[in-house]
């Protein structure tokens, strides 16, 4: 199903569930403006073409991982979606980019406590074959963290 071009009431439901995804769609219509079988309509629309997908995050902070660095990575004699697999399967690398800079990835690590942490960037990241090196960033307090975008491809 091709992606549909979102106008200002597409927009508007999607601002409203990003505030709130359990909003009921009585209220959501209200907000926005349309009939309640008119915002139902959109809003399946917008989940069966992945325009948008409801869903549940958690606060890292409140569920004990305080911390959290931000990753540089260099890579040398793999490739990087091999590296990227490995980097995949460990719980506390939660987000991996490749870029382009002088970086081969950037990826976000997250920690109970500053053992953990150092653990992983000093032992378990740095064990896997093709990493040449980490510039590592501690995040000491978090001004605006807004993720309103996501990515619906096969790694999600």
């Amino acid at each position: 199903m091709s992606r549909p071009r979102l106008d200002e009431h597409d927009e508007a439901i999607i601002a409203c569930l990003r505030d709130d995804g359990r909003m009921a769609v009585r209220d959501l219509a209200q907000r926005v403006g349309l009939n309640e079988a008119t915002v139902r309509a959109r809003i399946r629309r917008l989940e069966q073409s992945n325009t948008m997908r409801v869903v549940a995050r958690l606060d890292l902070g409140a569920v004990g991982f305080p911390f959290t660095a931000l990753v540089g990575v260099r890579l040398r004699g793999r490739p990087v979606e091999d590296v990227c697999k490995e980097l995949l399967a460990i719980p506390e690398v939660i987000s991996v980019l490749s870029v382009i800079g002088r970086n081969d990835l950037e990826i976000q690590v997250i920690a109970r406590s500053m053992d953990e942490l150092n653990h992983q960037l000093t032992v378990v990241i740095p064990a896997i074959e093709g990493i040449i090196s980490l510039e590592s960033a501690l995040a000491m307090k978090i001004h605006k963290y807004v993720q309103p975008w996501g990515r619906f491809d096969e790694a999600n």
